[in-house]
């Protein structure tokens, strides 16, 4: 895996005003994410919100850096992908989705989808695959990426993600929250590894991120809700670095 500092445009976030704008920037695309999320529990909405997400991003790109119109699309990771990366991804997401058999075989149970899940599958997609990597790796990885290194970028932005999750500790308990959190912060490493193989787009990140949340595909007992949720965490802090194991190559023309 080589990645070396990225030449943008956009000036690096170092000095005060710069943080405060990227914050500024941050909050409310975050808040865009969230407030909705919470007011809609069933998630029959959710993609509408990533719409709403889009339109937002475009926004504040637009009020806070003055993005010119028409690059806003490329520069918001919504450009075409590498090939490379979206086999990559595909690839490590089917490792992630054996998670399931293996709740199987600990839990005795198979799990059932959910009557609705071609809808639901659509809407993980689109709000916690694509509206959030908009979000952590459009926004935030991009930003904090400019005039730093790969690892540098990672680093700056792990904590600011984490923390994003803190309100799983609250609503799942101690235990399923701060793993999410660390799920959240160790996932920021193949999620931009992949946004960069994949020519600094969303995509490859938003199948591996859709597969991670496709628990909410299933109708999940209260009662296997705690083991199937500590699997997740234990897979999805493993099985996702292996994207890391695809070398970046930006002379990649595999483009699809």
């Amino acid at each position: 895996m080589t990645h070396t500092t990225v030449e943008v445009e956009t000036p690096a976030v170092g000095t005060c005003s710069s943080w405060a704008r990227f914050l500024l920037g941050f909050a409310v695309l975050y808040g865009m994410l969230a407030v909705p999320a919470a007011a809609d529990p069933t998630g029959r909405w959710r993609v509408v919100v990533a719409v709403a997400v889009l339109l937002t991003a475009v926004i504040v790109e637009r009020i806070l850096y003055r993005t010119p119109i028409r690059p806003l699309l490329r520069e918001r990771g919504l450009d075409r992908p590498s090939l490379r990366s979206i086999v990559t991804a595909a690839g490590v997401s089917a490792l992630v989705l054996g998670v399931y058999p293996l709740f199987a075989l600990v839990d005795g149970s198979a799990l059932v989808l959910r009557p609705d899940w071609p809808w639901v599958l659509l809407g993980v997609f689109a709000f916690n695959g694509v509206a959030e990597e908009l979000v952590w790796r459009g926004y935030a990885f991009r930003r904090l990426r400019a005039g730093r290194s790969f690892r540098s970028a990672v680093l700056w932005s792990m904590p600011l993600i984490a923390a994003t999750h803190v309100p799983i500790v609250l609503t799942m308990g101690a235990v399923v929250g701060i793993g999410a959190m660390a799920v959240a912060a160790v996932t920021s490493v193949p999620f931009a590894h992949l946004y960069e193989t994949g020519h600094r787009t969303v995509w490859a990140p938003a199948v591996l991120h859709t597969a991670i949340d496709a628990f909410k595909l299933f109708a999940v007992p209260a009662a296997a809700a705690t083991t199937l949720s500590l699997l997740l965490v234990a897979v999805s802090l493993v099985v996702p670095l292996l994207a890391l194991t695809v070398a970046h190559s930006p002379t990649d023309k595999d483009s699809g």
